[in-house]
């Protein structure tokens, strides 16, 4: 089962994430972002990140979060009143959700993150495979 991490500083809307995505079958997990520049590890397969007010801290733990695992996919919830979203797909952001928002939309753009995340895995593994760094059993 994909593991999702939630990130944002509002605990109501993080609670109720969590109750959405984990009546949706997830594992999921929240942190608030001084949590989360400390104490992110790379069993994430979606971090779904509230940038409301926090866009520049969120900006530079996402990068982190990318470097220390390039395959985690990152959807950003982002303020309704946030211009330059393209700047967050340079930071190999999956995509972009504006508050406010339909729960179902956000559930639809985060199992489509985790289905491209899911091939992304698949490739990897065919190409360690063919490099032989793989064994096969």
């Amino acid at each position: 089962m994909a593991g999702i991490l939630i990130i944002g500083d509002q605990e109501k809307v993080r609670k109720s994430l969590v109750i959405a995505f984990k009546k949706q079958g997830y594992e999921v997990c929240e942190l608030d972002w001084e949590s989360a520049k400390q104490v992110y590890s790379d069993k994430h397969d979606l971090v779904i990140a509230d940038l409301e007010g926090k866009e520049q801290i969120g900006v530079e733990v996402l990068k982190a979060i990318k470097l220390s695992n390039r395959n985690v996919e990152i959807v950003a919830i982002l303020p309704r009143n946030l211009i330059g979203t393209g700047e967050m797909y340079s930071y190999e952001v999956y995509d972009c959700i504006h508050k406010p928002f339909l729960l179902t939309d956000l559930v639809n753009m985060s199992e489509k993150a985790l289905e491209k995340k899911k091939l992304a895995d698949k490739v990897q593994n065919l190409e360690q495979i063919m490099s032989g760094n793989k064994v096969v059993s």
